[in-house]
């Protein structure tokens, strides 16, 4: 993945469904191994990865590894007006896997 911010959140797992605190590996804003939490605002100006002027964007995130099973994948990361606000399931967003992130449409449900 080469260089990568992180964010920290304690979530469930989607394996099983143990709440724990996680790792979430991700590339947008200034990308230079940044450590994140949500409500934190993305810095810009370095080595930078997306659009610091889209207003909702969902990121390609990795969620780091559960303690509990060892469970690790693919997350979505939400982000509006450069706050990081949430993480969600990347089931219903196919064509994140082609991409690195995408401005998300006016009236997309966001987390």
């Amino acid at each position: 993945m080469g260089l990568f911010n992180s964010l920290d959140v304690t979530i469930a797992c989607p394996s099983c469904q143990a709440v724990a605190r996680r790792e979430v590996q991700f590339r947008y804003g200034a990308v230079w191994q940044y450590r994140y939490h949500l409500g934190d605002v993305l810095g810009w100006g370095r080595n930078d990865v997306g659009d610091p002027a889209a207003s909702d964007v969902v990121v390609d995130a990795w969620l780091c590894e559960c303690p509990s099973c060892d469970h690790e994948g693919r997350i979505a990361l939400y982000v509006r007006q450069n706050v990081l606000v949430g993480v969600g399931s990347v089931e219903d967003l196919p064509q994140l896997a082609q991409l690195e992130w995408l401005s998300l449409p006016r009236g997309r449900p966001r987390p």
